[in-house]
């Protein structure tokens, strides 16, 4: 979800915004650096019921290639988050502050670079803190805040050139990081802003990230600015938050466990009820508020297992405190709990008509190209997006040299989805395994016509425990295969690669083999449906449709194609298959025009 931003005017100029602030919850990456995985922190994330991300930085981010950032973004999207920001972790974009050489050329260009990952993973921000002068060179630091505006003058720039929305800047709590003081702040910002409104159409707007836990003391410890004070003073120029617990000189941060809510200072309802009080001073209608803590000590066995539940509490307690709307009461992830297992009727009916009055095209995920450590998840993915049955390959390692999902796999997830299971079995003793299915409960079966010495037999065992039949066919072996068991079909698998192993290249004989299939099923008024399997891919299916395919097994050259998200490469899917239609009734209209 992108969100709207309005432009930002200086407070004195701002109008009231009659729409209600919204608030919104997100963490910050952080806490997870050389400890945990990112697919570690999105399943908690998505099973907390948080959407949004801030991408922390990390050494190596400056030098990554395109294509880890690209990757990074599917694997958020594919568990129904946005990496919505960037900002940095540490500080090492402060080079503007500094006079040696090469330090302000080296801040430059990693913020240029920083700026082109937000592009990279979709964020409407990308920010830092400014930097720090060195506590012996304080007379400095009217220079080094002169290099640090003027620098990002060029790097509004070249955000607006990248499509990033805001450049963020993070006010800090000490005088040799500014902003710190109010009116640090507003001179900063007011420069900054004149030169976007200046510069509207090339230029991204500049916005306060907003750490509702920075206070100001002085050396004496004496509390000059509260963090309420600082907030009220940020707040006509913030653009999102971050959101942490102090104590009472603002000195070490944490997070809002019941242990650290009790000593720390920064009482959450509070911050929501002046963000709301105030809304009109804020230049954006909604809010995101994203979480930051570092965690427990890292790199300590006795301290990096407590990051999952410090993180869980806290967002927690957030999203109650915090947001206290529609999201705090928003449905758990899709594949945080099961689904209703309510098994679809087997034998053939009306949605299984097919044939050339009515065509309706369906994709059957092959789970074999799933993540296996994490199978029920990925099955709740496929049902939030629609799909309406899935594929399971059974192998013996004899009738193929492969194994990719046993029986207790199957028996496992049967439970936990209502989806049907359209299993093919690639085996030898097909008996066995068609009894073994019926006690699972599987939808669909297809056995091969080359491993099936008795086949009509087969086909009326799978038939008579309600399970649609169907014969698969391996691409060398002829349709005239099906000729005396056409009665005892539910559908037919035509086999475009040779079976086994999932990634292989397209047998290209097996395209006139489909419409063959297909004229001889309508030759026969057998209205039943055309499952292939075996290189489905987005370049493949518009020719697979329109030859008379209506069941697309999906798999690594498709659905689960490496590089783009599950949602991604479902829509490109969708837009293949509709390709694919439009070819179908145009060459149905050529030959119908031809007839007359």
């Amino acid at each position: 979800m992108s969100l709207a931003v309005q432009p930002m005017t200086s407070p004195e100029r701002r109008e009231p915004d009659p729409a209600p602030l919204r608030l919104h919850l997100g963490v910050k990456a952080d806490p997870i650096e050389y400890r945990f995985s990112y697919d570690w922190l999105f399943r908690i994330l998505a099973e907390e019921r948080v959407r949004f991300v801030q991408l922390g930085t990390f050494f190596e981010i400056y030098q990554l290639p395109d294509a880890f950032f690209l990757e990074l973004r599917s694997k958020a999207d594919d568990f129904g988050l946005r990496i919505s920001s960037i900002f940095t972790a540490h500080r090492e974009l402060g080079g503007f502050f500094r006079t040696e050489p090469g330090f302000v050329e080296v801040a430059r260009r990693n913020f240029e670079r920083l700026i082109e990952v937000g592009r990279l993973v979709g964020a409407d921000s990308v920010g830092s803190n400014p930097g720090a002068v060195p506590r012996d060179q304080m007379g400095l630091k009217a220079r080094g805040t002169r290099c640090y505006i003027d620098h990002m003058k060029g790097l509004m720039r070249h955000a607006g050139n990248c499509g990033v929305s805001f450049l963020g800047i993070e006010p800090m709590s000490c005088l040799a990081e500014p902003p710190t003081l109010p009116e640090e702040m507003r001179e900063m910002a007011e420069e900054l802003l004149d030169y976007h409104r200046l510069n509207p159409d090339s230029t991204s707007r500049v916005g306060y990230c907003l750490d509702v836990a920075h206070g100001y003391a002085n050396r004496e410890r004496v509390i000059i600015h509260d963090n309420l004070a600082l907030m009220l003073a940020a707040l006509p120029y913030t653009h999102e938050l971050h959101l942490k617990n102090t104590d009472s000189l603002f000195n070490s941060t944490f997070g809002f466990t019941a242990e650290q809510r009790a000593r720390g200072i920064v009482d959450i309802s509070a911050i929501r009820a002046l963000l709301l009080e105030k809304a009109s001073l804020i230049p954006v209608p909604d809010l995101i508020g994203y979480l930051e803590i570092g965690g427990p000590k890292t790199g300590r066995d006795y301290t990096d297992h407590l990051l999952e539940e410090e993180l869980r509490e806290s967002i927690r307690h957030l999203r109650e405190a915090f947001v206290q709307g529609p999201e705090c009461n928003s449905a758990p992830a899709p594949w945080a709990t099961p689904g209703p297992l309510t098994p679809l009727p087997t034998n053939a009916g009306p949605e299984w008509h097919s044939g050339p009055e009515h065509v309706r095209v369906r994709l059957a995920p092959s789970l074999m190209c799933a993540d296996p450590c994490h199978l029920e998840e990925e099955v709740r993915r496929l049902e939030a997006l629609g799909i309406e049955l899935l594929h399971m390959d059974i192998m013996d390692a004899h009738f193929v040299p492969n194994m990719p999902l046993g029986l207790e796999t199957l028996r496992r997830l049967r439970p936990k989805t209502a989806l049907p299971f359209d299993v093919h079995l690639m085996v030898e003793n097909n008996d066995f395994f068609i009894r073994e299915m019926a006690e699972i409960g599987v939808e669909m079966l297809s056995i091969h016509a080359e491993s099936s010495t008795h086949l009509d037999r087969l086909l009326a065992m799978i038939r008579d425990h309600r399970i649609r039949a169907g014969v698969a066919l391996n691409p060398a072996t002829p349709l005239s295969a099906l000729e005396f068991v056409l009665d005892k079909l539910d559908f037919v698998l035509l086999m475009t690669v040779n079976p086994g192993y999932s990634g292989q290249a397209l047998v290209p004989s097996t395209l006139a083999k489909i419409g063959d299939c297909r004229r001889m099923l309508d030759s026969r008024g057998l209205s039943i449906p055309i499952e292939v399997d075996g290189n489905v891919s987005f370049e493949n299916i518009p020719k697979m449709v329109a030859a008379g395919a209506e069941i697309l097994v999906a798999g690594t050259s498709s659905l689960f194609r490496p590089g783009g998200s599950l949602s991604r490469n479902h829509a490109e899917s969708l837009r293949a298959i509709r390709t694919g239609l439009d070819l179908y009734e145009r060459e149905k209209r050529s030959n119908t025009t031809a007839l007359a």
